[in-house]
């Protein structure tokens, strides 16, 4: 198979879509050759089989200029690739769909969110089929719709055993309203003095920025300055270090089944969770709501090590053997051929 990626960015330095790039060498091992097209391309270093084209965003290149060179590589590259994957913006299937189906290319759309704007219903009656990692992630009925399960590199991302700080809690993700920060600071705020909670994430948007405003001037009245800290989001190999240490990973989030639970869980860290998405990955003792949120930290936080220890093995091998890299990437591969 001959495969095009269209994708926001190929850059494995990129704190956000950093991951994707290990998609990309998934991809290659099952395909005879993989062609890339990024919105943004930076960092990356790809096999052999791998051709990455950028539509220049990282210079600067405006929607316009980026649409228009967007048609004229789907044009120009037509004969090295068969099938078109699109990760994760709609608005490019909608963009080039009357062109592949000229070329009679079938067009595959990966989409985990709850966004319902008009790009993905259009692209709905575009596409073959439309992956998701769990129903919650496809927010539109449609007969085309597949559940893969996430891709987590369980080889990275792994329990190994060490230097477990059993006082250090952590959270993962983009600073914003519908990540309910709040309910972990007030969490926080009703735990022990010796709990501390590092929080890794970026503010994207004015709104975001207002938000966080809004945590600190918290995080001061409530007096958590030395307990709650905010740290930029780093890099995957640098994350998985941090979920290693720490004890419990606090979910509060709105949004469908984030992939940084699930890197959590596959290094070990106890998940708690207010959200419904993601208790369908957890054990009961794991799912909590707004209500007993602070009860179930707790509970946790009190149960011997060895009951800690089967929890940590139970979470790890669901990610294993049903959210793994490798076998997202088989699924995709056998779903499109």
């Amino acid at each position: 198979m001959k495969l095009l990626i269209v994708t926001q960015k190929v850059d494995r330095i990129d704190p956000v879509l950093g991951f994707f790039c290990r998609w990309i060498e998934e991809f290659a091992k099952h395909c005879d050759h993989v062609t890339v097209i990024g919105q943004y391309v930076g960092d990356h270093t790809l096999p052999s089989n791998v051709q990455v084209y950028s539509l220049g965003k990282e210079v600067g290149k405006n929607r316009v200029s980026q649409i228009l060179r967007f048609w004229l590589l789907q044009w120009t590259l037509r004969n090295e690739y068969d099938q078109v994957f699109v990760h994760m913006t709609p608005i490019w299937v909608v963009m080039g769909w009357d062109k592949w189906m000229f070329m009679r290319k079938p067009v595959y759309l990966w989409y985990e969110a709850r966004g319902k704007r008009w790009p993905l219903r259009v692209a709905l009656k575009c596409v073959s089929k439309v992956f998701s990692a769990s129903s919650v992630g496809m927010p539109l009925m449609t007969p085309k719709s597949v559940i893969t399960g996430h891709g987590i590199d369980t080889a990275d991302f792994a329990d190994v055993q060490e230097d477990r700080q059993p006082y250090e809690l952590i959270t993962v993700g983009r600073i914003t309203q519908s990540k309910r920060l709040e309910k972990i600071l007030t969490c926080m705020r009703d735990l022990p003095q010796d709990y501390s909670c590092a929080v890794f994430g970026i503010s994207l948007t004015e709104d975001d920025v207002r938000y966080r405003s809004e945590l600190q001037k918290k995080i001061g009245q409530w007096g958590l300055n030395d307990r709650v800290k905010f740290h930029a989001s780093v890099l995957q190999n640098a994350l998985a270090i941090h979920l290693q240490r720490a004890a419990l990973f606090l979910h509060t989030s709105t949004t469908a089944l984030d992939k940084a639970v699930l890197e959590a869980m596959a290094c070990g860290c106890i998940v708690v969770s207010t959200n419904s998405a993601v208790h369908t990955v957890l054990p009961e003792e794991c799912r909590a709501t707004d209500e007993n949120f602070v009860g179930k930290v707790r509970t946790i936080l009190e149960m011997s090590e060895e009951e800690r220890q089967k929890l940590r093995e139970r979470l790890r091998k669901e990610v294993v053997e049903h959210h793994s890299l490798s076998k997202l990437i088989e699924r995709l591969v056998a779903e499109m051929q």
